[in-house]
Formats: structure tokens, C-alpha cells, sequence
């Protein structure tokens, strides 16, 4: 209270004892920010504690791929007017940026890779805090860590899973894996990415080093080009998957191939996790909710058949309710946390 988070609003009368007194949290004494990148796009946002959308911006950048300190200037850019928007108002509390990437991300914020962006190990973070004009440590994170956040949250409390996988398509495959309500990052902060996980030993090689991963397979790129269908960029992208379904509809041969080889490997992951952690929910995410039904048959038929010999290794699989959005919740989610967990970090009014 002291710090203004949260408000008294009233008491309520036990059954014995002194009332007890109401509290809620205050939503206009906390300003996050999020800024997430893309190999298209960018995109920053302002909430409040209570997660509600302050401000927003998307921008396209053209860049490509291999190009860092392009990255790092569009990060800059976005970043700053994000926290310029937050400073606007007296007295709020701005927490540290959330920059969002669709990489291998280690605890240390270093980006251990980057496909979808062109990037081997490379520092990112070191130059984005030097462009910044506000005085702030930029957190990385990647998409599917924050995801996972957002989705275990956004699951009823009576119904939340003990452990859970969170998959999803967005510039690539990623996920995150949740254990007893925290996500679990594992040595480095890289685990849950599933992308790259072997479905095929004697599959196309992959640009992290290995064979047949679930991203030469499941991406949003590798299923177009299967399909025979031009991917494009920015909005671009939009309008190939539109296309897609128009095809697979329709009953086109290479696109339902594209998909039976998706749904393949989507199922031999799911197996492949399942098995090793122990899994009771996988949620799917950024695409895939769009491409679920020619991916499920798949899927189903790897639980149908091994339920009849160890039903618990097949986990209940369902579409993601933030969809492609589910990362920046998580961002906010991220924040919020780290101030629920040590209000003392917030100064006092």
C-alpha cells in the first residue's frame, strides 16, 4: 500500500475477529512494456497492472535477415516510444522492457540463435541498452516462453494442468513447458523448444546442426512451399495461409500432402514430450489454431493408439485462446509477476 499497488476498498465482516479488510490492485500505478520483433514486422505496447492495452504500435521494417544492428535500431525506435508513452504519466511505475524474440534465448539475454532472423549467437542486448534513452535494462525473452505464461494463466484455476506444453508458429516453432505453474526454463533458459525436437532421423538437414526438426515440418514457410504456394511477407503472409485453406477446402493434393506431413511430425513431438515429461495438456498456438483441423486426424490417431497401452503418456491437446497474441500477455504477465513476487523493488509514493 505504501508503494501504491494495491488499494483498500473496504471491509468484510467474518464470522469472528476483527473485518477484514479489501484490497485490489491499482492498474494506473504500474506501466509495462513490451516490444516484440519479427522477421516482418514490429510490434510495442503500454499496459497498465491490470493488463489493459494503454498504447500500441505495429510497424513493418524490411529488414533482412542477417542484419543485427538494423534489428537493434528497430528495437530501439520501438522501445523508446514505448517508454515515452509510459513516462507520460506521474507517478507510474514503469517496469523494464520486455523485447520479444522469435530465438534461442539464454538467461543471460543472449540470443543463441535466431533462424527465422538470420542470426547465429549474437549479441543483441548489449547495443539495444546503449541505444536507449530511458534508464532501463531491456529483458529477452522468446515467443514461447511468454506464451506458455499466457496460457497456463488464462486456464480455469480448478482445471489448471500440473505440467504443460505450449507449441506454437510464428517466424518458426517454439514453445514452453509450465511445471506446477512455473514456467520451467531449464539449465540455460532454453527449454520447451520443441522446434527442435528430431521427427525424422533421415530428414532435410537444419540450420541448428541436427536433422528432420519439427520446424522443417511444422513452420508456416516449409508447409507453403510444400503446398506450392508463395509465402510473401507482412501481410503477405496473411493472405498465403488464407489461401492455403482455400486449398485444402478445395481438396488440393499438395497442399493436404503439405499438411499430412505437418500433422506427422506435429504428433511424433507431441509423443516424443509427452513421454518424457509426462505431460497432461499441450497447448497449440500462432498459426496452427487456423490449420488444426487437417493437423488433429493426425494427432488423434497417435493418442487413440497408444491410450490402449499407457493412457497416461496421451495428454489432452487444445487451441490456444490468445492465439498469435499469447506472447505479448506473457510479457505482461512476465512483469507483473516480478512485482507481485518483490513489491519492494517498486518505490515507495
Amino acid at each position: 500500500m505504501a508503494r501504491g499497488l494495491v488499494l483498500e476498498t473496504g471491509h468484510a465482516q467474518g464470522g469472528r475477529g476483527r473485518p477484514r479488510r479489501l484490497l485490489q490492485t491499482a492498474p494506473e500505478r504500474v506501466r509495462t512494456v513490451a516490444v516484440q520483433l519479427s522477421s516482418h514486422d514490429v510490434v510495442g505496447e503500454v499496459r497498465d497492472f491490470a493488463g489493459v492495452i494503454l498504447w500500441e504500435r505495429r510497424e513493418e521494417h524490411g529488414i533482412g535477415p542477417g542484419r543485427p544492428q538494423d534489428f537493434v535500431s528497430i528495437l530501439a525506435a520501438m522501445t523508446n516510444a514505448a517508454m515515452d508513452h509510459a513516462a507520460s504519466v506521474p507517478r507510474a511505475w514503469i517496469t523494464d522492457p520486455v523485447i520479444l524474440l522469435p530465438a534461442l534465448v539464454t538467461d543471460d539475454s543472449t540470443v543463441a540463435a535466431a533462424l527465422g532472423l538470420g542470426l547465429r549467437r549474437t549479441d543483441l542486448h548489449g547495443p539495444l541498452t546503449e541505444a536507449m534513452k530511458h534508464s532501463c535494462t531491456p529483458v529477452f525473452m522468446n515467443y514461447g516462453r511468454l506464451g506458455s505464461l499466457a496460457e497456463y494463466a488464462a486456464t480455469p484455476s480448478d482445471r489448471r494442468p500440473r505440467a504443460m506444453a505450449y507449441i506454437m508458429e510464428a517466424d518458426g516453432v517454439s514453445g514452453g513447458i509450465v511445471v506446477d505453474g512455473e514456467v520451467y526454463r531449464g539449465a540455460h533458459g532454453l527449454a520447451g523448444e520443441c522446434g527442435h525436437i528430431t521427427v525424422n532421423m533421415n530428414g532435410p538437414a537444419c540450420g541448428c546442426g541436427a536433422r528432420g526438426c519439427l520446424d522443417l515440418y511444422l513452420r508456416l514457410p516449409a508447409i507453403m512451399a510444400s503446398a506450392g504456394i508463395e509465402l510473401g511477407s507482412g501481410q503477405g503472409q496473411v493472405l498465403a495461409l488464407d489461401e492455403l485453406i482455400d486449398k485444402l477446402e478445395a481438396g488440393d493434393e499438395r497442399a493436404h500432402t503439405a499438411l499430412t506431413d505437418a500433422g506427422t511430425a506435429l504428433a511424433g513431438a507431441i509423443a516424443t514430450m509427452s513421454n518424457f515429461t509426462d505431460l497432461d495438456l499441450v497447448v497449440l498456438g500462432g498459426t496452427l489454431p487456423r490449420l488444426y483441423q487437417w493437423l488433429e486426424p493426425h494427432v488423434d490417431a497417435l493418442i487413440s493408439a497408444r491410450a490402449q497401452m499407457v493412457p497416461e503418456f496421451n495428454p489432452e491437446v487444445v487451441l490456444a485462446k490468445y492465439g498469435s497474441e499469447g506472447p505479448l500477455r506473457g510479457a505482461w504477465l512476465q512483469a507483473r509477476n516480478l512485482i507481485l513476487d518483490n513489491p519492494a523493488d517498486v518505490s515507495r509514493l
